[in-house]
């Protein structure tokens, strides 16, 4: 079966919660900055790091080897395959295998003149394409919506062999910028600091996990969904809700967007509760409080469903949908998927319900 980028969540996903609630001590990293150790120790713990860098200095830039040494690792645990090698002679100045396992895999690539220079430091934008290049070798599939770049100052210092690959990692939250005044910088021709590097495979392996470790419904099976919903129409206000709600599947994901093309997830929700006359709040953290409460057990179509941690937040709700029946919600899902079907019975979803409101009278 094809997988297309609709959600059937049949696996469990280790999520960042369940990480945090293990008695795990805090491990100590030479020299980390206060704010990369959450981060480093969610990587530890989720055994990312490669054992060259176990004990290393954090604040050292990372050169083409170590980045070769945490790329196969997370390639091997998003995979299941050990890298091995079939030749370890690609290279005049380096046979290290994980370097030649990196090669044959097509994370990375050598020079013209034979060499892989394994000690040369990597430039922000280097690694953007090897980044990208992870995500194609687990088959990791891109949406991109939008010019992810128009807001960094220094675009311009992008090269165009990097820009696809910068455009990818910013649009998946994989890298972000630095602010200095009213500007913001992604530094592409920088060097790349050993726990940047951690940080943002780590990012790209939460991404791609949540992506491999779930199943998905083909378009046929979504088309039924909107058929099924549209059959039912014109029986009842909730069965129109979704049936409108389900015409916007396929649009995108843009943060802060409000519709009528393009959505996030509470500007989504919002915006379909208003075609019926429901007004709710803007934010998820915010809609949670509109309506009245409801247990998962008394869902019914038409109510807003809620989830928590869903990504890094001090906020309780980072996620919200609308259920559309038989254990499935339609929303506007990130910027890879943009607005789509998903069941919450089991799954991802599911491990992160939070709670549901009643917005429908």
């Amino acid at each position: 079966m094809i997988k297309t980028l609709f959600r059937r969540g049949t696996a469990l996903l280790l999520t960042l919660a369940a990480v945090l609630s293990l008695t795990v001590p805090t491990l100590a990293f030479t020299n980390a900055s206060d704010w990369a150790l959450s981060n480093l120790n969610e990587a530890q713990m989720l055994d990312l790091l490669p054992d060259a860098l176990a004990n290393a200095d954090m604040s050292i830039d990372i050169n083409r080897m170590e980045m070769c040494y945490i790329a196969t690792l997370a390639y091997e645990k998003l995979t299941g395959n050990t890298p091995h090698p079939n030749r370890t002679d690609y290279f005049t100045d380096t046979n290290d295998p994980l370097v030649c396992a990196a090669y044959e895999i097509g994370i990375v690539g050598g020079y013209p003149d034979g060499t892989f220079r394994p000690n040369q430091l990597l430039t922000r934008q280097e690694f953007f394409v090897i980044i990208s290049n992870l995500n194609r070798c687990v088959n990791m599939p891109i949406h991109l919506t939008k010019d992810y770049l128009a807001g960094f100052i220094d675009r311009d210092e992008v090269g165009t062999w990097a820009e696809s690959a910068a455009q990818e990692v910013v649009g998946l939250g994989i890298v972000g910028g630095t602010t200095a005044g009213n500007a913001t910088y992604l530094d592409p021709t920088s060097t790349t600091s050993r726990q940047q590097a951690i940080v943002m495979f780590l990012r790209c392996y939460k991404n791609a996990q949540a992506f491999l470790n779930t199943d998905w419904l083909t378009e046929e099976e979504v088309k039924k969904l909107e058929e099924a919903a549209k059959e039912e129409a014109a029986s009842s206000e909730a069965a129109q809700l979704v049936s409108y709600a389900l015409g916007f599947v396929g649009c995108d994901y843009v943060f802060g967007g409000n519709g009528p093309t393009v959505f996030d997830c509470s500007g989504f929700t919002k915006y379909v509760y208003a075609h019926f006359g429901y007004s709710i709040n803007r934010v998820a953290n915010d809609q949670v409080k509109n309506g009245v409460s409801v247990s998962f057990n008394q869902l019914q179509p038409g109510d807003l469903i809620c989830f928590s941690n869903t990504y890094s937040s001090s906020a309780w709700i980072t996620h919200v949908g609308i259920y559309i029946g038989d254990g499935k919600m339609v929303h506007a899902a990130n910027t890879t998927r943009g607005v789509t079907v998903d069941t919450i019975t089991s799954g991802y979803y599911y491990n992160h319900f939070a709670a549901a409101r009643r917005i429908l009278n």
